[in-house]
């Protein structure tokens, strides 16, 4: 095992210390591995090469850039010490879009008068409020999905779920409007 330069044992280390940096920084600091490709695929083979996507997210701009150079030291320190070579990329890089905490107000207000339960929470996700937010103040609903799965074939809403959110929307657009 020691003379054996294993792209896919680095990998694995890898995985394994940056969802476990997140997890010890908690929330809202996120870290996904979305999507992994092995060259060649194939068993009892060392691969000559591993690709990956990291997805790394923090509302605070600052905190975020900590995140991103702490997993970057980590991802050189594995490289090194396996005597692999590692580079990326950065394929997207979205600044963080807070909403508008009196807009928040009032959508966790309605949502209460709706016997509607709430849990605040930060989405790293690309939405059109990104865009909107240049314009307008913003704020999102979320409904909730089954064992919370979301941007997957696998989300599902129950209609239960959906009328709470179209009620939520409904009562903090009244309380907006008068």
């Amino acid at each position: 095992m020691d003379l054996r330069r294993d792209p896919m044992a680095g990998f694995a280390e890898i995985v394994s210390g940056v969802v476990d940096t997140a997890h010890r920084w908690g929330r809202p600091a996120v870290s996904t591995v979305g999507r992994v490709h092995v060259k060649p695929n194939a068993t009892a083979i060392i691969p000559d090469s591993v690709t990956f996507t990291l997805d790394v997210r923090h509302p605070d701009p600052d905190l975020c850039q900590k995140l991103y150079d702490t997993h970057e030291a980590f991802m050189r320190e594995v490289a090194k010490r396996r005597n692999l070579e590692i580079s990326w990329k950065i394929m997207i890089d979205h600044p963080a879009c807070p909403s508008d905490a009196a807009l928040v107000s009032t959508l966790r207000t309605a949502a209460n008068t709706q016997g509607v339960p709430t849990m605040l929470m930060a989405s790293g996700a690309g939405h059109d409020s990104q865009q909107m937010a240049k314009i307008a103040r913003v704020a999102m609903i979320f409904v909730r999905s089954k064992d919370g799965r979301s941007h997957t074939p696998d989300e599902f809403s129950s209609i239960d779920d959906i009328v709470a959110g179209i009620e939520v929307l409904a009562a903090g657009l009244h309380r907006l409007a008068y």
